[in-house]
């Protein structure tokens, strides 16, 4: 009975040790700094590896804690994919944060928000994810202003007044939840079906306004292009695993059918479709990589959404096809805003221009943006192959959106090619060693080595 409850209670423990723990080690110095970040990220290796052994010995399909929290496969997928995420962030950005005098808050905000985002991924009650929600936003709204400038600090405002908003519609949706299903635990009978698709529809413009579906990103340019490079790599990775979490435990546990199921594939459906497109035709005019990655993102989410749409009809290949999904994604996602933070330094841009040249002058570099970026359009082996693969083949039994799919999955090689075709143009791009540097490497080994295994992932997952 005691193993049943270490998969959540070892990283809680160490995850709020060490963010208070990292507070009080750096002390301004270069030592206790780097100190500070091993510690970060051996708690986080430690949860990660704690989350896979016990996955693999079967210690899943079970609730603890009074049924607050329910241990499922897609639960420690989640999991395991922000706290990969970060790792990702903390070690590449580890020498653009030095400078930073809040370089310890944030290692501190990114443990904490892998904590929201595990007991998110875990919840099996509304109050669950309502204090899971609180920790994961509050810290992600603060990262985005961490580096304290002036761009960072407008961007980061501009998120944390549309997160108000959306946290305010997410308790009134939870209010009219509630009442139609008469009970706090997600797993519930529904009583009242127009309380409950209300409740619904508030929801989801609340989680959507975090994941920056269309027409809720009305921040996410600004954010993603304006705030320091490093905290962009964590709010544009894990921060869609914030949003997507609970979303998709609602929906899940609740099992909707009939009227109700009907309605959250046509309210789904509709975002899914139109943040395809718009997230395509935007993101086709923007030659800065920042912006054109705050678009994509997008029709990223829309992939995601597709997974969503289909639950109620199609469940065990869309729970399989969103879990590849937000792995592949937060991977690439995660490695390209490093990459991003190391090319900007050695040429001085963030428009693709400033690619040219790398695959001469540093060659894994080249390889490795290469990889990522090709994980996102979809080019097999790499692992976004698979996710894209998994969620279309979700919505087999709805042949027009899986066509709509596929064509937008096309249509983005307009944008994620050029950056591509620079790489390999003659330029000046410099070879400088980097922790950032490192970690994109390390995210493109990554997307190949778990796109080769990933049709064993989705087997063991259904």
């Amino acid at each position: 009975m005691i193993l049943q409850y270490i998969p959540i209670v070892l990283p809680s423990i160490l995850i709020v040790f060490s963010s208070i723990a990292v507070l009080y080690i750096d002390n301004g110095s270069r030592s206790r700094y780097i100190i500070a970040v091993d510690l970060s990220i051996g708690t986080l290796l430690v949860s990660f590896l704690t989350l896979i052994i016990f996955y693999g010995l079967g210690y899943y399909d079970y609730s603890i804690f009074s049924s607050t929290l329910y241990l499922s496969n897609f639960g420690y997928f989640i999991a395991i994919s922000a706290i990969l995420a970060t790792i990702i962030v903390i070690y590449g950005g580890m020498e653009s944060l030095e400078p930073i005098k809040t370089r310890s808050s944030f290692l501190s905000l990114a443990m904490l928000t892998d904590l929201g985002v595990i007991y998110l991924g875990f919840a099996y009650n509304v109050i669950t994810i309502l204090a899971s929600w609180g920790i994961a936003s509050a810290a992600t709204y603060v990262i985005a202003m961490i580096r304290k400038d002036y761009s960072s600090t407008i961007a980061g405002v501009k998120y944390l007044i549309m997160g108000l908003l959306s946290s305010s519609l997410m308790v009134l949706g939870f209010a009219f939840f509630i009442l139609g299903i008469g009970s706090l635990s997600l797993d519930a009978t529904i009583n009242y079906q127009t309380l409950v698709i209300l409740g619904i529809m508030l929801l989801s413009v609340a989680f959507l306004f975090k994941v920056g579906a269309f027409p809720f990103q009305a921040w996410l340019p600004d954010v993603y292009s304006m705030s320091d490079r490093v905290s962009v790599a964590f709010v544009s990775s894990v921060g869609k695993i914030v949003g997507i979490a609970p979303l998709f435990d609602i929906v899940y546990f609740l099992k909707p059918s009939g009227i109700v199921g009907l309605s959250i594939f046509v309210i789904f459906a509709l975002i899914t479709v139109m943040s395809l497109i718009f997230g395509n035709i935007v993101a086709f005019s923007r030659q800065d990589f920042a912006s054109m990655l705050a678009y994509s993102s997008i029709t990223q989410v829309g992939f995601m959404l597709i997974a969503i749409t289909m639950l109620p009809y199609n469940p065990t290949v869309s729970i399989s096809g969103l879990m590849v999904y937000l792995l592949a994604y937060s991977i690439a996602q995660s490695g390209l805003f490093i990459a991003l933070s190391h090319i900007e330094k050695v040429s001085g841009t963030s428009y693709i221009e400033g690619f040219r040249g790398m695959s001469s002058s540093d060659k894994a570099l080249a390889f490795a943006v290469s990889v990522l970026l090709l994980s996102l359009l979809g080019i097999p082996p790499i692992l976004g192959f698979w996710a894209k693969l998994f969620v279309l083949e979700a919505s087999f039994s709805q042949p027009w959106l899986t066509i709509i799919g596929f064509l937008n999955s096309a249509v983005s090689a307009g944008y994620y090619i050029p950056p591509i075709r620079e790489i390999f143009r003659e330029g000046e791009f410099r070879n400088v060693n980097s922790t950032e540097r490192d970690a994109v490497i390390i995210a493109s080994i990554l997307s190949i080595a778990l796109g080769i295994v990933a049709p064993l992932i989705v087997g063991v997952i259904s």
